[in-house]
């Protein structure tokens, strides 16, 4: 068990650890390096992948002042456990799809590993002509494998190999996990 640092390792960087535990600090961090590089995008829309996207949205949303916001809900994680397996990623539904319809787009999440649900989630924006730069706050290299996190993601926080737990899990004592 690994707990991140203060700083967390830039775009580009990597920690490596079997799970990573990331804090409020790290969190902000990564939302505002991200909102940095956002800002040039020009987006007109927030739009969360639900359920851990939403977080992180809604942070960008007011860091960046872009209030127009959307929830894309796609499920792919069959428990909370850590290490839980994954299933083909399942279509919910869109929301509020008029706040995204003809604009330009940020749409967030939390994680990204397979890269399933990402390119899911772009398709059904662009089926609304939505226009979306995607971004998320950590890459998981190890369950990406060969391909670069900038083919599966316009924008990212950090990289790491191995299993996130964000703060807003509520797991912050891992012993029984």
């Amino acid at each position: 068990m690994t707990s991140i640092a203060s700083s967390v390792p830039p775009e580009g960087g990597a920690a490596t650890a079997a799970i990573h535990m990331f804090g409020w600090a790290e969190i902000d961090a990564l939302v505002e390096l991200i909102a940095e590089r956002v800002a040039a995008q020009k987006v007109e829309a927030i739009v969360g992948i639900a359920r851990s996207g939403l977080v992180p949205a809604v942070m960008l949303s007011h860091r960046i002042g872009v209030r127009p916001f959307s929830v894309i809900e796609i499920a792919r994680t069959t428990s909370d456990a850590i290490d839980a397996s994954k299933s083909a990623p399942v279509w919910h539904g869109i929301s509020n799809r008029g706040a995204v319809a003809g604009r330009r787009v940020l749409l967030i999440d939390d994680i990204v590993g397979h890269a399933m649900t990402m390119p899911m989630a772009v398709a059904a924006l662009r089926d609304v002509g939505a226009e979306p730069v995607t971004a998320t706050l950590v890459v998981n290299q190890r369950n990406l494998g060969a391909r670069t996190p900038r083919s599966v993601v316009d924008i990212y926080g950090c990289v790491v190999h191995g299993w996130v737990v964000f703060p807003w899990e509520g797991k912050d004592d891992l012993s029984h996990a």
